[in-house]
C-alpha cells in the first residue's frame, strides 16, 4: 500500500513489501551471503568482476538451502526464522561447486 504524498509515494510500515525488506531474517541472510561470497573471494578468487558472481551464487546457494530446511522440517540450528546450518551449508556447496565448474 502506497501513500499519495505531495512529492510522491513513500512506503508504509507494516505493509507486506516493506515487512519483507526490513524483515531481519532477511537482513542477516543478506550480511552472512556478502559474508561467505568475499571470503571465498579472498580465498580463490583471481579478479574483482568475479564478487558479484560469488555474491550472486552464495545467495541462490543461501536460498535453495534454507528453502529445502523449511520444506523438510529440518530444526538443527535456527536463528529466528533463518535455518542457518542449512542455508550456510548450501551456499558454501554452491560456491565450491561454481569454482569447480567455471575454472
Amino acid at each position: 500500500m502506497r501513500h499519495r504524498e505531495r512529492g510522491g509515494t513513500r512506503l508504509v510500515p507494516g505493509t507486506p513489501i516493506t515487512s519483507l525488506i526490513l524483515s531481519p531474517a532477511v537482513l542477516l541472510g543478506t550480511l552472512l551471503v556478502t559474508g561467505y561470497a568475499s571470503i571465498f573471494h579472498l580465498w580463490t578468487g583471481r579478479s574483482l568482476r568475479e564478487l558479484p558472481q560469488f555474491i550472486v551464487v552464495a545467495g541462490l546457494g543461501f536460498a535453495l538451502g534454507h528453502w529445502v530446511s523449511e520444506t523438510l522440517q529440518w530444526e538443527t540450528l535456527r536463528i529466528g526464522q533463518l535455518s542457518l546450518l542449512e542455508a550456510t551449508l548450501a551456499s558454501v556447496f554452491a560456491l565450491i561447486l561454481m569454482r569447480i565448474v567455471l575454472p
